[in-house]
């Protein structure tokens, strides 16, 4: 069964692959009543006295009213401005025509696994990263998109694009939001939460408390001897390359193992347990594809299993971890949320809800060499050119959960439907995109037009033109000042 065109380039890209408003029906049919994720922190896990209210409880926030949604009657009056914007409905006509591809003009990302399972506070702290302004007009940038001149204020109007930041020689230098968004909101980063973790990971190996990437990952997680993870090394869960199945690729739903998994963790949650999979006990149950080291294969499941193994090596949940060693050390401004199951496990290969400058303060960390502005080092520079050090089996694509990004010696973090964090040291440049870029494929890539396999969705929509905004600015702010 081959993979539409438009998942041909993106396969195995995505945290969640090619999924669609039916994954959240299933999930919520799944369930009953969801306890408060607040509560459940200090509280058992699984209440009794839950009711339907408990519902709207775990997923709203202070700040909008669904976690990862922004304010509604913003998200109205942009809304509005958009869609009678005449270049708006040019450029979807033309991207029909030009590529056979149309990003679905949906309002607010319709993927919401956390309105149905619980979250966990990463909490902030005192010192906060310096992150001064410096206001250029950088929406006027122009840049060439398919023979057409485009400009960075069309990219951010046309594309379902929700935020743009760029940070040059350490300066916000730019910071835009639409669709309703604006700085004081948490967005779902999707996959780009993988860079995340794989840092905490060189941190945990700066400590002390992981002696080696060459480890087996069952010298750490004794459960995983007698399963498939037995014996693959830490680094091969890095690079993407355990050879266990996960395919987030496939449009068929029934056999997504991203949908498969959340389902298996809401049925959980709802039953108590009696039916359903917490995250580890999914992660056991996968079968073995092909030898470890010998195949790059993209599997959310490998950056779970390393949540694991922070878990097992600092005996503390993901939350508390990834706050205690690097969202507060690193400066971050405000607190966020991961997703978890029922026994508090983070689901840390996604969903890692925060704000754009905070996103942008993690890029800029990367970008000194794993220090704060202040030079406080957070992570040490060996571990930031290891990450970002590009393997062969992924034919030079993939590193420690980074991907190559748009300039020759930039890379960036990427997430489900267009999030990306981009760095350039040589350019002093970290670039911020926040998205619901859901673009579907109308071309049939198979030999049976009926096939679903034969059609899909572009889980990164707008990254190539991501890729030509972020040359632009580069090539705009002109490289580093100093």
């Amino acid at each position: 069964m081959r993979l539409p065109r438009s998942l041909r380039d993106t396969t195995r890209r995505s945290g969640v692959g090619r999924l669609t408003v039916l994954a959240v029906v299933v999930i919520l049919l799944a369930g009953m009543d969801v306890p408060d994720p607040e509560a459940r922190a200090q509280a058992d896990p699984r209440p009794a006295d839950l009711d339907a209210r408990r519902l709207l409880e775990a997923a709203t926030s202070e700040d909008g009213p669904l976690l990862g949604w922004p304010s509604l009657p913003e998200l109205a009056t942009d809304r509005a401005d958009i869609l009678l914007d005449p270049d708006y409905w040019t450029n979807y006509v033309r991207e029909v025509l030009v590529d056979g591809t149309v990003v679905l003009p949906l309002p607010i990302d319709v993927v919401k696994p956390e309105t149905a399972l619980p979250t966990a506070r990463v909490a902030d702290g005192r010192y906060v990263s310096a992150l001064p302004r410096r206001h250029l007009d950088l929406l006027g940038v122009s840049y060439d998109w398919r023979g057409r001149a485009k400009t960075v204020d069309d990219f951010l109007r046309t594309t379902e694009t929700d935020g743009l930041a760029f940070v040059h020689d350490g300066e916000l230098v730019g910071e835009h939001y639409t669709n309703g968004w604006s700085a004081g909101l948490r967005h779902q980063p999707w996959s780009v939460t993988k860079s995340f973790t794989s840092t905490l990971v060189g941190i945990a190996i700066d400590e002390g408390l992981v002696v080696s990437v060459d480890n087996p990952i069952d010298s750490y997680i004794p459960m995983l001897r007698g399963t498939v993870w037995e014996g693959v090394t830490i680094e091969n869960l890095l690079q993407m390359e355990s050879g266990v199945h996960w395919d987030e690729s496939t449009p068929v739903l029934a056999q997504n193992t991203q949908v498969l998994q959340w389902v298996g963790m809401a049925l959980d949650l709802y039953t108590d347990g009696a039916l359903g999979k917490t995250r580890n006990e999914f992660l056991m149950s996968l079968p073995r594809v092909a030898p470890q080291g010998t195949e790059f294969s993209y599997n959310s499941g490998n950056t779970q299993v390393l949540s694991w193994l922070l878990e097992s090596v600092y005996g503390r949940p993901f939350n508390e971890i990834l706050s205690a060693k690097l969202w507060q050390p690193a400066g971050m401004a405000g607190d966020a949320k991961v997703m978890t199951d029922r026994v508090g496990d983070a689901v840390a290969s996604q969903g890692l809800y925060a704000r754009m400058r905070d996103f942008a303060r993690f890029g800029e960390l990367f970008r000194r060499g794993g220090r704060t502005p202040d030079g406080t080092r957070v992570v040490t520079g060996r571990w930031v050119r290891r990450a970002t050090t590009f393997t062969e089996v992924s034919d030079g694509r993939y590193g420690y959960q980074w991907w190559r990004g748009a300039t020759p010696d930039s890379y960036t973090a990427v997430g489900f439907q267009g999030q990306f964090i981009e760095v350039s040291q040589a350019n002093c440049l970290t670039g911020v995109r926040l998205a619901h870029t859901l673009g579907g494929d109308l071309r049939p890539n198979g030999d049976d037009p009926l096939d679903p396999a034969g059609y899909g969705f572009e889980v990164e929509a707008g990254e190539r033109e991501w890729n030509a905004v972020y040359r632009a600015v580069a090539a705009h702010l002109g490289g580093c000042r100093g």
